[in-house]
């Protein structure tokens, strides 16, 4: 538009000048012939003439100067009558116009600057109740390119498993890799059909390989992303530790049916062969107090390493089977034992624990314990469900003392009692 207003200018100047030389040329010839009147008229006429046609173009160009100087202070209402009648005067308003466009400018500006600035708080407060659900449930994050096989695993992710925020990289290996093998094929047969479209969302228990080589037990949860198509691009889920849930679930399930039936010392063996796979510990004996709250006990039972152990009576004076038998509270030491009992250090015993045995009374009359040379760096069993296997062992000591006593004494026992 402004290069054929332009062009148009150039084109009516042009016939100015044009006209000019022509009334020029008449003066001329009317001077050259004597008319001398006639050539001033002429000059007169051409001068007058040219005066109109530039005053002419003067407001042309003028007028224009209005229109843009409305577009630029935003005055869309269309054309003022008084602009028509005295353009000088609209170009005197222009400044004030101008103003009053950029006051209306910068208050518009001001409102999007306060609108944006709320939604970036509101953004962050979103951000921070999410991050603040993630770590208040415990849950590990993790999310995975589909397409490139990338993945992220959050720091609570990794620290799960007893790594550091820099010991894991970022693919899905990562994850797939530390699966245990027995529950691999399910578990990532079970993700694929997620992402193909099959199930509506991905929940899996499964074991993961721990740094310090144990296992873990985890609940997998997870949703797909998907384009408009259905196709899934990304995958977000979570990781709960429920390794603590899965021990109190066999803790519960094992001695109601690996105990069933058992009586005296197959019950003891049962009993310390449970206690130490459960705890996952190398060792486990249950001992009987000679004489109530004694520092001198009989094994009933010792498994390590995988078999059974000759039982003998030993003194625990200077050994955290002590303090089991003397407070007759639970002793767990996760690390450091050989540093609080110098007598176990021979032994390499790093991490114990200890549960006392009461009989009906409430009398300590032994205690059933598990240590091992490394330390416990997994979550225990509730305490209550620890003391199942403590009272199914105080039941079992309390039945065999019984029919001894019967044995030495049938006439003052009855039978009944032992049932």
């Amino acid at each position: 538009m402004a290069t054929d207003r332009t062009g148009a200018g150039m084109l009516s100047w042009r016939y100015i000048g044009l006209a000019a030389a022509l009334v020029l040329l008449a003066a001329a010839l009317a001077w050259i012939s004597g008319e001398w009147v006639v050539a001033a008229l002429v000059l007169l006429i051409g001068v007058v003439g040219w005066l109109a046609v530039s005053e002419l173009s003067l407001r042309v160009q003028l007028r224009r100067l209005v229109e843009q100087s409305r577009q630029l202070s935003g005055d869309t209402a269309g054309p003022v009558a008084g602009f028509r009648s005295d353009p000088h005067e609209a170009l005197q308003t222009l400044p004030d116009r101008i103003e009053a466009r950029l006051v209306r400018e910068e208050a518009l500006l001001r409102e999007e600057t306060q609108r944006r600035a709320q939604a970036e708080d509101e953004l962050r407060q979103i951000k921070e109740r999410y991050a603040l659900a993630v770590s208040g449930a415990n849950d590990g994050m993790w999310e995975w390119s589909v397409g490139s096989g990338s993945a992220y695993f959050s720091p609570r992710w990794k620290s799960m498993l007893g790594y550091a925020e820099s010991e894991i990289g970022e693919r899905i290996d990562e994850w797939h890799s530390r699966i245990h093998p027995e529950d691999r094929d399910h578990a990532l047969a079970e993700l694929q059909a997620h992402v193909d479209g099959h199930t509506p969302r991905f929940e899996h228990e499964h074991r993961l390989r721990h740094k310090d080589g144990g296992w873990r037990w985890v609940l997998a949860r997870a949703a797909a992303v998907r384009h408009a198509s259905g196709r899934a691009y990304r995958v977000v889920g979570l990781n709960l530790d429920i390794s603590a849930r899965r021990q109190a679930q066999e803790v519960l399930i094992e001695p109601a049916d690996g105990l069933h039936g058992l009586r005296g010392e197959r019950a003891y063996v049962a009993l310390v062969q449970k206690f130490s796979t459960i705890l996952d510990t190398h060792e486990a004996f249950l001992c009987e107090c000679s004489e109530p709250q004694s520092t001198r006990v009989r094994v009933l039972a010792h498994w390590s390493s995988g078999e059974l152990l000759p039982c003998e009576e030993f003194e625990v004076t200077g050994t955290p089977c002590q303090e089991v038998i003397i407070t007759g509270k639970t002793v767990f030491v996760r690390s450091g034992v050989g540093e609080r009992w110098p007598r176990e250090r021979s032994s390499g015993v790093e991490s114990y624990l200890g549960l006392p045995c009461f009989d009906t009374k409430g009398v300590v009359i032994g205690h059933l314990a598990c240590r091992d040379r490394k330390p416990m760096e997994g979550e225990l069993p509730h305490d209550a469900v620890l003391r199942l296997f403590a009272a199914r062992a105080s039941v079992e000591m309390e039945r065999d003392a019984l029919e001894r006593l019967y044995v030495a004494q049938p006439v003052l026992l009855p039978r009944s009692t032992l049932q």
